[in-house]
């Protein structure tokens, strides 16, 4: 019953803006490489697929973020990019 209702949602989710798609892609881009040789590169890699793709992925995950969170993301500098991926993984924060 959730999975029907996860994806009528996303169904029913307003096509993301091109600004949110580009802030997500970069993103998920420092995350990818921050995850290299953790428990979740595996993961990323499996919900990767099963979104069927990584464009597919990132669109869901564009999807989901507030037009100042995409602001942000596009408009930070890279290091502060890394340190969000790197504080989003357990394993490189030491935990």
């Amino acid at each position: 019953m959730i999975e029907i209702i996860a994806a009528l949602t996303l169904v029913a989710a307003p096509t993301p803006s091109t600004e949110c798609l580009a802030a997500a892609r970069r993103f998920t881009e420092f995350l990818a490489a921050e995850a290299k040789g953790t428990r979740h590169e595996q993961q990323i890699r499996q919900a990767t697929e099963k979104a069927g793709g990584k464009s597919k992925a990132i669109a869901e995950i564009a999807a989901i973020l507030e037009p100042a969170m995409c602001n942000f993301l596009l408009m930070a500098p890279d290091s502060s990019l890394r340190a969000l991926a790197i504080t989003s993984l357990p394993e490189r924060n030491e935990k």
